[in-house]
């Protein structure tokens, strides 16, 4: 990225080329900021509670009340105006006062910690630790509009650093220090934050447009078939060359047919491509996945509880759908993605992140697509659901039980047992009995327990199917554990 490219991020500039997404920035900003607002609602009187015993009374009561004023300003305008973010003026005017109110926001705790700040070095550092606490929480809280993050952490944080410096001495230096190289790491983790969103946005917007040409061409075969049929009509007792031009035509309409599935098809392998280039799995992950999902299909569609769903046509829509439920890994810093080694739990809550990134494209593809698309619901599902559990522990909803989309728990169960059958750069791969048994283990409170006496039952097919499109690598390994 250029310079001047950074400068334009950074400004957050808004013009009518980047209008759709600095608007969805602004829109994520928007439903935000109540939450935002709120939590410090909660936070201003426990502060002021506190230091009672350390300030003046009438001075924290007076920062109080001005922080309520501000507050009940912000909270009447968000409720009068949020819906205004449709113009390129209405998106300037926001930007503006976000920035603005955020700036003056963290004044407030900037002036706390000058206004507050104790004798005592244990209140001291109470008062240090809960500035650093506001300020990440902006960070994690607000990654979409970075110059109202940047203006409140200078706004808290410069006033924080002056006034330690002032006390002059060896301890209150270190802690300016520590201040910091925490502002540095709060700086690079915010920037890593919103590079993920926007990242996300843009392959929503790319998806939609995709999603819009594959719409405008079905339009095109329903027209083409209207005007067939009433061709059909007026040719029915024609000539012989008439009827060859019928057939001539329906030969075409059958073929665009066609080549709309194949697009559909081939879209859906691109995008898992997409995310298997970007991550650790291979090509024959995707494969083997499609199939342990069409055999617990096949197995489960007479069962009473999953009959009406387990239609010839949905499962043979769960088999394509299936390499789609990692997408959202697109979204993914690499250093996380690819990492070799085990992830920190900071690394593993982002990682977990997959699944709505996943799932947040393909609804917003619903959203935007004016007919009802079972195809995209169950894709959905899959993207967003694969990692709920059958006890609720799971992600990102905590859905226990039925709860669970159907999609979701049969993914579950593919996508957890060819996980532990591969290998990785970072672990050895399991053999199939130890692989199965964890799946066994794991009914009732990992897995769906109907689903998992399916497994049990097919375990012959799961065998074949991941020795069919084993990988290269390992298969020996995994043929001895078997043995």
């Amino acid at each position: 990225m250029s310079l001047s490219e950074k400068i334009k991020n950074f400004s957050f500039s808004i013009d009518a080329d980047n209008l759709n997404i600095r608007a969805e920035q602004l829109r994520t900003r928007m439903e935000m900021y109540p939450s935002l607002i709120l939590s410090q609602v909660g936070l201003e009187p426990l502060f002021v509670w506190l230091f009672w015993d350390h300030a003046q009374h009438e001075v924290l009561l007076l920062w109080l009340g001005l922080c309520y004023v501000l507050h009940a300003y912000e909270l009447a305008r968000w409720a009068m105006y949020k819906g205004l973010l449709d113009t390129l003026d209405q998106c300037r005017s926001w930007h503006r006062h976000f920035t603005f109110s955020s700036l003056v926001s963290g004044a407030m705790w900037g002036a706390a910690a000058i206004l507050f700040f104790p004798a005592d070095l244990t209140y001291q550092s109470l008062l240090i630790c809960i500035l650093l606490g506001v300020s990440a929480g902006a960070v994690t809280m607000n990654p979409v509009h970075p110059p109202a993050l940047i203006t409140y952490l200078v706004a808290v944080l410069i006033p924080l650093i002056i006034r330690v410096g002032l006390e002059g001495d060896t301890v209150h230096y270190i802690l300016v220090s520590m201040i910091l190289l925490f502002s540095i790491v709060m700086g690079f983790a915010g920037r890593g934050l919103y590079k993920t969103f926007k990242l996300s946005l843009n392959q929503r917007f790319e998806n939609l447009n995709l999603l819009q040409q594959l719409s405008a061409q079905k339009v095109e075969i329903e027209d083409a078939k209207m005007r067939l049929e009433i061709a059909n009509i007026v040719l029915k007792n024609g000539s012989s060359k008439l009827e060859a031009m019928v057939q001539d035509r329906t030969a075409q309409l059958l073929s665009r047919t066609e080549e709309i599935e194949t697009i559909k098809d081939t879209t859906i392998l691109a995008l898992s491509s997409l995310a298997e280039t970007r991550d650790n799995e291979t090509g024959n992950h995707i494969r083997r996945t499609q199939n342990y999902m069409r055999s617990l299909g096949l197995r489960l569609r007479y069962h009473p509880r999953f009959k009406d769903f387990l239609t010839a046509d949905n499962i043979e829509m769960l088999y394509k759908l299936a390499p789609l439920h990692d997408i959202g890994k697109v979204g993914i810093p690499d250093h996380i993605l690819l990492k070799p080694g085990k992830l920190t739990p900071e690394e593993f809550e982002v990682m977990k992140t997959h699944v709505t990134l996943g799932g947040n494209a393909i609804a917003a593809a619903e959203d935007r697509v004016n007919t009802k698309s079972v195809f995209l619901r169950i894709a959905r599902q899959i993207a967003l659901g694969h990692h709920e559990k059958w006890d609720g522990s799971g992600y990102p909803f905590g859905l226990k039980g039925d709860d669970i989309p159907i999609p979701a728990r049969l993914m579950a169960v593919a996508d957890v047992y060819d996980a532990l059958l591969s290998r990785r750069v970072y672990k050895s791969g399991m053999g199939y009995a130890e692989s199965a048994a964890i799946i066994i283990e794991g009914s009732g409170k990992h897995f769906d327990p109907d689903i998992v006496d399916a497994f049990v039952a097919i375990q012959g097919e799961f065998i074949e199917i991941a020795e069919k499109y084993s990988d290269r690598v390992g298969v020996d390994d995994l043929n001895q554990k078997a043995a």
